[in-house]
Parts: structure tokens; sequence; C-alpha cells
């Protein structure tokens, strides 16, 4: 499926509005990809709930992430960005002849958490006492012939291709794919090495969230299975998960939400109170936040038709 919107827009003095780019979006059913298209120059900022990867089709940008001392990004070049990291970006080298056109690959959190635990599930079986997690603060920029083993043209494809029961099932194999060869490329700088398993307790607080998505768990029974204080359960959450447990859990639920709004027919307001949201309109504010769309328009733009879903 595709939607098309106006994405960003800049404000003069007058509180005029005025386009400066175009998004289309592309929907499997558990991932998105979206275009962009600009021809005007302008300044603009993003900040993502999820980890993306940019792949720049064609035209130039200036950037900053997170902070950092301005760069180029070139035609051809990917980049990866963690979840809420402001991302600056200056057109300025748009024009009607030269138009700067880039694919962005949304990735949900807990899939990309997921791939990550695979990987130290491997290196425990191998004898490896060392554990991986995201650095959450660490963008990555990639180019030439290592931008291109990405991949990233042939997943496009394949958001845009005609839909075929196969159709998403290629799309999340060609995405691990992608996440995987980006992630040894660049695991020096986008993943943090502990030594010695120091996390269990943290990781038996994460699963206690995530078994009791339905209830706010609080923060003391979380400290209790982490067999920890809460200040120190605080910081291990930030440093494996890049946020704090009440966000972690909300984070989860959303996805969850995301999950059942494509595969379920269930009605928002018993999502809303099964998911631990006081009620549908808390959880339709959640959600758009989270999300750009309503429940109800994320639904329609990407649950799969009747007869896939019985199948």
């Amino acid at each position: 499926m595709e939607a098309y919107s106006n994405h960003a827009h800049e404000r003069s003095s007058g509180h005029v509005e005025k386009l400066i780019e175009y998004r289309t979006a592309h929907y499997a059913a558990f991932s998105e990809a979206a275009s962009y298209f600009t021809n005007t120059p302008a300044q603009v900022k993003f900040r993502f709930s999820n980890p993306i990867i940019c792949d720049l089709r064609g035209g130039t940008k200036v950037m900053r992430v997170g902070g950092s001392d301005a760069f180029e990004f070139f035609t051809g070049d990917v980049m990866f960005v963690p979840p809420g990291l402001e991302i600056d970006v200056d057109l300025g080298m748009a024009s009607q002849a030269t138009p700067i056109e880039c694919n962005c690959f949304e990735i949900e959190t807990d899939r990309l958490e997921g791939i990550i635990s695979r990987l130290n599930e491997r290196m425990t079986r191998a004898g490896n006492r060392t554990v991986a997690a995201l650095d959450w603060s660490a963008f990555a920029v990639l180019r030439g012939e290592e931008a291109r083993h990405l991949q990233l043209t042939s997943l496009m494809e394949l958001f845009c291709c005609e839909r075929d029961v196969f159709a998403d099932l290629r799309i999340d194999i060609r995405l691990d794919d992608a996440i995987l060869r980006l992630m040894q490329s660049r695991s020096s700088e986008l993943l943090v090495l502990d030594h010695a398993i120091e996390d269990t307790g943290i990781r038996a607080a994460a699963h206690l969230i995530r078994e009791n998505l339905g209830r706010h768990v609080p923060t003391t029974e979380l400290a209790r299975v982490a067999v920890t204080s809460e200040a120190t359960l605080h910081r291990q959450f930030r440093k494996f998960f890049g946020t704090t447990p009440a966000r972690f859990a909300n984070r989860l639920r959303i996805m969850e939400a995301k999950r059942r709004l494509r595969q379920s027919r269930d009605p928002i307001e018993v999502l809303a109170f099964e998911l631990g949201f006081s009620d549908a309109s808390h959880f339709s504010r959640e959600f758009r936040k989270a999300t750009g769309d309503s429940p109800a328009e994320y639904r329609k733009l990407r649950q799969q038709p009747t007869s896939m879903l019985d199948w």
C-alpha cells in the first residue's frame, strides 16, 4: 500500500506555511518505508521514535545528528540513526533542476533488539560471556561499496512492487539482512560490548514488563525482580534499552498495538483497555505521538486483507 502526504513545512514571519517536502509512504504488514522528495531550499528537523536507515538517492544534504558537527550527505550514502536523536537537515542545495530524493526505512525498535538478542544467544552458546547492546547515542554514515552492500535499492523495490501472499515475508527477510549487514559492518560504532553478563537482572525486569503490558508494573517491583536498587534499575535500563522503564513499557505497548491493529479486528476500545491505557482517547494520543497516525488510520493503511488474516 502507499500513502502520499506533505511532510514538512516552514513558516515565514507572516505565519504562512510553505510546502518544502513530499513524502510517499509504502507499507508492509510489519514494516514501512518512505520516499522523500524536495526541490525547495530549506532547513528541517526530524526526530523518530524508531531506528531508521536512510538512503540518499539524489542530491546532497548537510546534516547534523544528535548535536554532531555538520557533514555532507551525498547521493549513494546511507545513514543509520537510533530513536530519539534529533536530525537537523539543510536542504539548501535543492532546486527544481536538482531535487533531493531520499528513501527512509523505519525499523521497529523491538525488531532490532530481537536481532541483537539472537546475536547474544549465539555468543553465549559459543562460550562467549560478552553481551552486546545498541549504543543509543551513536549513528553511522556508510559510503561507497559499504553503503551498496546493504542492498537498499532492491529492498525499496520490494516495498513498491505488487503484493502477493509472500511479499511481506520477502520484505522481512531482506530488511533483517540489511540490519545484519549494517551491524556487522559498524559493530564497533553501534554496539556496546559488556563482559561477564551483568545484565541478567535487567533482562528479567524487561521480561516482566513484556509479560504484563496490561498493567503498569511499579518500579519497586521491577527493582525487586532485577535484584537491584531503583536508581541502578533506571541507570541500567538507559544503558541497555536507551530509555526509562516506563517509556520502555509504553514503547512495547505501542508495538503490540501496531501488531494487533495489523492482524486483528478487535475494537480500538478493547485494545486500549487490554494494553493498559486509561481509555481509548489516551491510547489514541499516545499512538499518534509515536507513529504519526491514529489507531484507525494505522489499521486502514496496514491491515492485511480478510483472506490473509484468516489464511
